[in-house]
């Protein structure tokens, strides 16, 4: 399938309108982040802000496995299904080194219907691609905070390989099966060239853009 620049939503009038179903008995999404932590420092994050993070006193870490486990098998008590289970929230959840235990475990409750997360995808790798994969993800949404080596760094302060951040994204493409790709950036953080490069990518990636 070629890459395709989409809006993330295509038809607003299958929108549910909160106010007219509320309460609900069932949540429509469930959002669980298997990692506070993160392998960025970005700029515009304050999970980048380590002094913030320090005053707040806010966890940092990765979820524990058995704490998840509990809450999935938990979902059994809604009414309805849970149309999806959002792994991911403040903190980068490949950094969770049971990532791909999380998806295998939430394919085990029938009663939710879809799992997606969004990553900044610098620890894809071929291994954890399939392992990703093979646990049965249906969606994940990768930030590129960048089209070079320069402008990720300027952004998140992390020093990337960038051809290989790119071929094991490819990777992960070439080997999806039934999971959806996509791919964003924000406007700001590309100017007018950049922004072309980024459109050059989907050639290269092949891979869905919005």
């Amino acid at each position: 399938m070629k890459a395709q620049i989409k809006k993330r939503i295509e038809d607003d009038s299958k929108r549910v309108n909160l106010g007219e179903v509320l309460p609900l008995s069932t949540p429509y999404v469930l959002m669980i982040d298997p990692s506070s932590a993160c392998n960025h420092s970005c700029r515009f994050c304050p999970t980048g802000d380590s002094e913030l993070i320090k005053e707040s006193g806010r966890f940092v870490g990765t979820m524990d496995f058995d704490l998840y486990k509990k809450i999935i098998k938990d979902v059994h008590q809604f009414d309805n299904d849970v149309k999806v289970l959002r792994l991911y929230k403040i903190g980068e959840p490949l950094v969770n080194p049971h990532f791909s235990e999380m998806i295998s475990w939430a394919r085990t409750n029938t009663k939710i219907k879809k799992i997606e997360t969004t990553t900044n995808g610098l620890l894809f790798n071929p291994g954890l691609n399939r392992k990703i994969i093979n646990a049965g993800i249906s969606q994940i949404n990768i930030s590129v905070n960048g089209v070079s080596e320069d402008r990720i760094y300027h952004y998140t302060r992390t020093k990337v390989d960038f051809k290989k951040y790119v071929d094991n994204i490819k990777d992960l493409y070439e080997n999806k099966g039934e999971c959806e790709i996509y791919i964003k950036a924000i406007k700001q953080n590309l100017t007018a060239d950049k922004k072309n490069d980024f459109l050059i990518f989907s050639e290269i990636w092949q891979i869905e853009f919005f």
